[in-house]
């Protein structure tokens, strides 16, 4: 199961023995995606690449880009439709993150 709050991803799954009831694999923070792919053999399967920023140098030169770390691959049924509206939650959420360090910094 996957979970998508304005500000993180969550990854679930269901317990055999509580058809009502989940774990949580993984808790992930929207900003740090940095890819979402799927194979053309199998697109109903998505991987999810997460990163952080490389080190304190490129942030002074003031470049956002990311080392991918970490990924997480779920079965979605529906990926299509998945992945576009997961795409727009996490340009939201830059934008509010963006928004957010920019009024603390002036």
């Amino acid at each position: 199961l996957l979970l998508v709050s304005s500000t993180h991803l969550y990854i679930l799954r269901k317990l055999p023995e509580h058809k009502t009831m989940a774990n949580l694999v993984c808790r992930r923070p929207l900003e740090t995606i940095t890819k979402i792919t799927s194979k053309k053999n199998f697109p109903e399967i998505i991987t999810f690449r997460y990163g952080t920023k490389q080190n304190e140098q490129e942030e002074k030169s003031k470049t956002k880009t990311k080392l991918p770390t970490e990924f997480d691959r779920v079965y979605l049924p529906d990926a299509g439709d998945a992945t576009k509206n997961i795409k727009l939650l996490i340009i939201k959420a830059l934008n509010m993150f963006d928004n957010l360090n920019e009024t603390v910094s002036t």
